[in-house]
């Protein structure tokens, strides 16, 4: 009984400094609101790295790596047939979106590059490189688009857009550079070069090139039977290596690396909290110095310390868990634009509890001093 009669009269003293209450709780809902969006990021990292690695498809990819690198050799329907009389499972030819390079001259600079379509980056599932200068990427006529990186290497200078429409030489032939675009150092699928589907077919000599080749299975026991005879009987044998890529350990590892980046830049993040508890024991600092009367009338009254010490207490509780509640609302909610928006991202009930019971721990810490400074004010004094 006594306790609800504190948690009416504390709601009540909330409701009298609604302003005051309202900006303490905001700073709260603001940092549960960052803390819940970055650890809802996560499930969107992990299921991006998925999607782009088809963990969830049953299937292996296998590889061919010639010795020379301008060689263009790679599978074979003749290796397609071997693989899947082999194991007995269907196999499909793909071509990757680097691995195909080219002597690439200009003036007395020399580079092997890789060089691929547009098409190619669209079938592996990769974004458009960002322009630089030039044309367009897809309206590229009869010349190439070559990468900021790739550029740089063969000139060996910084101010590259003044080679923009110079001539450059790939395997003897003469193309003028149409645009240049933004080269990752980080995502080395990128190819060096993106040229039109007649140049690629120069390039090739018309021949067809397939440097991987897709199996529906992900045991190791099919996998390692298929690659024992590609070494044997596969076409290019003698000219060069044939191995796989296990996505699901790339998928573990990788998942691992950024659920612990994630993990730390929420960890930081939910220092954020731990500040705005300051913010709530200054505002209720504040409080019990403006309220000093009002805490002498309680005490002549009748009123015991303690009963001042939970009062403020649940005060500040209170304010730390209401600015939470509203935090877990506005993050709920731009979770659900977020995948209403196509990013699938997911705030679990694990997020949300550990959320609010951490920002209300902060509220009961940060609640100690004020209360205590309230509960041993000098009654006389506050009567003056």
């Amino acid at each position: 009984m006594k306790f609800k009669k504190l948690l009416i009269d504390t709601l009540k003293l909330l409701k009298r400094n609604k302003r005051q209450s309202i900006l303490t709780s905001l700073a709260i809902t603001v940092a549960t609101f960052v803390l819940l969006v970055i650890l809802s990021s996560s499930s969107y990292t992990t299921s991006t790295l998925g999607n782009d690695l088809k963990i969830e498809e049953d299937t292996a990819t296998m590889t061919y790596t010639p010795q020379n690198m301008l060689d263009i050799r790679g599978f074979t329907q003749e290796d397609k047939q071997l693989v899947e009389q082999t194991i007995g499972k269907h196999a499909r030819l793909s071509s990757s979106s680097y691995a195909l390079y080219a002597e690439t001259y200009f003036n007395d600079s020399k580079q092997n590059l890789s060089f691929r379509t547009l098409g190619d980056l669209n079938k592996n599932g990769l974004v458009v490189p960002a322009l630089l200068k030039g044309r367009a990427l897809e309206e590229l006529d009869g010349g190439v688009a070559i990468s900021d990186k790739a550029l740089m290497s063969l000139t060996r200078k910084e101010n590259i857009e003044t080679f923009l429409g110079e001539t450059i030489n790939i395997s003897g032939k003469e193309y003028p550079i149409q645009a240049i675009y933004y080269g990752s150092a980080v995502n080395e699928r990128l190819p060096s070069l993106l040229v039109t589907n007649e140049i690629k077919e120069l390039l090739l000599g018309g021949r067809e090139y397939f440097d991987e080749l897709v199996v529906e299975t992900n045991q190791l026991e099919n996998i390692n039977k298929a690659l024992s005879a590609l070494d044997t009987y596969g076409t290019f044998r003698k000219e060069g290596t044939y191995a796989y890529i296990d996505n699901r350990r790339v998928y573990e590892e990788t998942k691992a690396q950024a659920t612990t980046i994630l993990n730390f830049i929420a960890l930081l993040s939910s220092i954020s909290i731990f500040v705005a508890g300051f913010g709530v024991m200054n505002a209720m600092l504040s409080s019990v110095s403006e309220r000093s009367k009002e805490i002498a009338i309680r005490r002549a009254l009748g009123a015991k310390k303690s009963d001042i010490y939970q009062s403020y207490m649940m005060e500040g509780t209170l304010l730390s868990i209401m600015g939470a509640i509203a935090g877990i609302g506005v993050a709920t909610l731009f979770v659900i634009l977020m995948n209403m928006s196509g990013f699938v991202t997911t705030l679990t009930l694990d997020h949300i509890l550990i959320t609010l019971f951490t920002t209300g721990v902060f509220g009961i810490v940060f609640s100690i001093m004020p209360a205590m400074v309230a509960a041993n004010k000098n009654v006389i004094e506050g009567l003056r």
